[in-house]
């Protein structure tokens, strides 16, 4: 189509090498993210979110390094105009609110990814048109 966006620019974060490739793929089968790069700890994607730009980090929260906490705070200082979207097993209301409350935009269980990363997006990007 003419005018088709590239997509939205997403970056992958999460210590663990078989997480980090399942959750790119889950990225890469949706028709409206691009994925941009993928990192392992709340440094690298630091550091990857300010040279790359991204729209959307998807942020584990149990990493070495820095975590997930510290890397949402951390990136709402540094990329205002990234939204983060905490993807972790980790799924309690007070950890939610954590979460929220250092600025993510999103929360995602992971066993939940696929199902509700469509309805993230669309909550938090629109329908792109």
């Amino acid at each position: 189509m003419a005018g088709q966006k590239k997509g939205i620019r997403t970056i992958v974060v999460d210590d663990s090498p078989a997480a980090l490739r399942a959750i790119s793929s889950v990225v890469a089968r949706q028709q409206n993210l691009s994925f941009v790069g993928a990192a392992s700890n709340g440094r690298e994607a630091l550091a990857l979110a300010r040279s790359l730009r991204p729209d959307l980090v998807l942020l584990d929260l149990e990493m070495p390094v820095m975590d997930g906490i510290e890397a949402t705070s951390c990136l709402g200082r540094d990329c205002p105009e990234a939204r983060v979207v905490i993807v972790t097993v980790h799924n309690t209301p007070e950890l939610r609110k954590l979460c929220y409350r250092r600025g993510a935009s999103g929360f995602i269980a992971k066993a939940a990814l696929k199902d509700e990363l469509p309805i993230v997006v669309l909550k938090l990007f629109g329908n792109g048109e």
